[in-house]
């Protein structure tokens, strides 16, 4: 067995597959629900949180306009001068513009926002990884201007440190006030501040100019009972008063503009159920729902940015259930994030290949395989993203059905 921790590309995989599992418990059946190991609630959302770094996506074709032909010589032969009939001028075909991905509000980049910051007091052997797309909620907080970074331990694979940064002072504020009023401790640091620690680590929320920052550490198994509750705090405080220096007299990019979409006329999960029961399309009779899904341990940033609607399907728990049979099905739609269906992280571990969806633009299929197993369909319909997924099933043709459930929810678009 190689005993060398892992770095670079590994590590990457490391976080990703980490990030996934924290997905499939989110959205996990009561059946299928696994014991948490993280202890805390740490906001565990928030590990969507992206770094705006994907690059400008072209939507449309960009065809050149049409060039009018030249007018003909006359000739020099002495014949009377004919009638000239004019001809329409040829109109330019009219382009469809790139919908320009978003960026971060905060024009900084991680390693010097944290570069004030010592993260091996919080785990051990600290390495910057890379924040990836993977979900529709990704895509709304990236829309939102969040700048996501995160880091891993080489040593423990569940210790590690998660920083956003939002332009946003009064959602800011109205979390904190939230945080206090539910047994936060305020800090000195910023213009406000709030902060909840254990043996296993902190969250921590401050405000400083319009800038709003959080700060989550986790330290599972590694330092645990080592470090006391208050040495942590104050590693903390340290921490945030750093990272608001940085910050200091820096001024937001400009806010993304959304593309106009039908979908965005979807406002419940009545609305993406299909005609026939979705149990009876994917070969799950017992699929009760829709009903709407909400992040289990939200951060206050994620409350903000969030704008996807994700409707649940399940199976009641029954002792013997097949599990062969699709246990829940998972519909997330982000209305104009059309934009980062093509941006979807393209790790080695990830199982993808294109799938045609009838009525939707393009569609890819994708499965992830760890501890567990996710299997989704990514939808691109009308500038928008609908992801359709299940996880720890071991159906034969579940491709086939995520696809044909995909058609279905399709099919429910609104008329422009």
């Amino acid at each position: 067995m190689n005993s060398e921790p892992p770095t670079g590309d590994e590590l990457n995989s490391m976080l990703v597959t980490m990030k996934q599992n924290v997905l499939e418990r989110t959205t996990a059946s009561p059946r299928r629900k696994r014991n948490r190991t993280l202890g805390l609630g740490l906001g565990l959302a928030a590990l969507l949180a992206i770094g705006g770094g994907s690059g400008a996506l072209a939507l449309g074709m960009l065809p050149s306009p049409f060039q009018a032909s030249a007018p003909a010589t006359p000739t020099s032969t002495p014949t009377p001068t004919p009638t000239v009939t004019r001809t329409a001028t040829p109109r330019p075909t009219p382009t469809v513009a790139p919908v320009v991905a978003p960026v971060p509000s905060a024009p900084i980049d991680c390693a010097t926002l944290a570069s004030g910051v010592r993260m091996d007091l919080f785990i051990p052997s600290p390495l910057q990884g890379r924040v990836d797309l993977l979900m529709p909620t990704d895509a709304s907080l990236s829309e939102y201007g969040v700048l996501g970074c995160e880091w891993g331990s080489t040593e423990q694979p569940y210790s590690r440190v998660d920083l956003s940064v939002a332009s946003g002072r009064e959602a800011g504020l109205t979390a904190v006030d939230g945080l206090v009023a539910g047994g936060a401790q305020r800090t000195g640091a910023g213009d406000a501040s709030a902060m909840t620690c254990t043996e296993q680590g902190c969250q921590a929320t401050v405000v400083s100019g319009t800038w709003w920052v959080e700060f989550r550490t986790s330290d599972v198994d590694a330092t645990s009972g080592t470090v006391s509750v208050e040495t942590r705090a104050a590693n903390t405080t340290a921490a945030l008063t750093s990272l608001v220096s940085r910050l200091d007299g820096l001024s937001p990019a400009p806010s993304w503009t959304r593309p106009d979409s039908s979908w965005a006329q979807v406002d419940d999960c009545a609305a993406l159920t299909p005609a026939v029961p979705l149990g009876e399309i994917v070969g799950a009779p017992r699929l009760e729902g829709p009903r709407e899904l909400q992040n289990e341990y939200p951060s206050g940033i994620v409350l903000a940015a969030d704008r996807t609607l994700q409707c649940y399907w399940a199976s009641p728990s029954v002792e013997g259930a097949s599990i062969s049979e699709i246990g829940d099905v998972t519909a997330t739609l982000s209305a104009g994030s059309g934009w980062a269906v093509d941006a979807v992280d393209s790790m080695s571990q990830l199982e993808r290949s294109p799938v045609t969806v009838a009525g939707a633009e393009k569609a890819e299929y994708v499965c992830i395989h760890d501890e567990g197993s996710s299997c989704y369909v990514n939808v691109l319909t009308d500038g928008s993203w609908l992801q359709v997924r299940t996880g720890n099933t071991y159906e034969a043709d579940l491709q086939g059905k995520l696809v044909a459930a995909a058609e279905a929810i399709v099919a429910t678009r609104p008329a422009s």
